[in-house]
Formats: C-alpha cells, sequence, structure tokens
C-alpha cells in the first residue's frame, strides 16, 4: 500500500490534467520540487495508481452543415433583400440569379434548427413568394 496522496502530489495531479505533456522541469517548478525529487515521485503516483495512463481527448468539432437557400420574389427586390442577409452571420454569400430563381444564398450553420430559423425568417419577408433548400452533401472538389 502507498503513501498518502499530500498537497504537493495533489498540484502535480492537477498540473498534469492541466498538460500531460508538460516537461519535467516545468512539473517539478510548479511543485516546487527537485526533478530528480518529482520523476520519484510520478513513479510512486503511477504504482500506486493515481496516475493510470495519460490520455488523449479528442478535441469535437464543430460540424458545419452547408445548404442554399433558393428564392423566389414577387417583383425585382432583390437590392431590398440582400442587406437584410448580410447581417447574419450564417450568411457566407448572396447571388442575384437570372432565371425562374431570383436569388441564391449560401448558408454555413451548425445544426439543422438553426437552417430552419433562418429558412422561416426569409420566407417571412414580404417581398419573398418561395423558398426551397438545397443542403450540399458532397463537394467534390472547389477552387
Amino acid at each position: 500500500m502507498g503513501i498518502s496522496v499530500d498537497d504537493k502530489d495533489q498540484k502535480l495531479l492537477q498540473l498534469l490534467r492541466q498538460n500531460a505533456r508538460a516537461s519535467i522541469k516545468e512539473l517539478a517548478a510548479g511543485v516546487d520540487l527537485s526533478r530528480t525529487a518529482l520523476v520519484e515521485r510520478i513513479k510512486r503516483l503511477e504504482r500506486d495508481g493515481e496516475i493510470t495512463g495519460y490520455t488523449l481527448k479528442p478535441v469535437h468539432k464543430k460540424t458545419e452543415i452547408k445548404l442554399f437557400l433558393l428564392i423566389k420574389t414577387h417583383q425585382p427586390s432583390c437590392e431590398i433583400i440582400a442587406p437584410r442577409l448580410e447581417r447574419l452571420s450564417s450568411v457566407k454569400a448572396c447571388h442575384s440569379l437570372a432565371g425562374s430563381i431570383d436569388m441564391i444564398i449560401e448558408l454555413a450553420l451548425e445544426n439543422i434548427h438553426e437552417a430552419n430559423t433562418i429558412r422561416e425568417l426569409v420566407s417571412n419577408y414580404p417581398e419573398v413568394s418561395e423558398v426551397s433548400t438545397s443542403t450540399i452533401l458532397k463537394t467534390h472538389f472547389q477552387k
């Protein structure tokens, strides 16, 4: 059975939790011990089961959903709609088009709920007659 964990052990464990890759020199300075004393302390903490391993915690990246809103308007009103959309952080681009669709809006969002919120907002603009959504499933290449 090992020696009980003291204040220096607690401080060392805290430093290791913050940065398991810290150098022996940094750790020794952080707990006010010599390098030799620190190494012996780490060995004892490992042997006693206080330190059972050094693990990597994966960073969870936010998933970004990219999609387009395809907008039809009642009259030529892209110049009215575009400034409203520019204020929304999720809107990455806004284009006026020739043809059956008047505008295409590129969105980059964290979740589908946010997409629905923006779609509802745009649908309620008085100048908008129709909004459809197209989600990017795969980008084959981008230049």
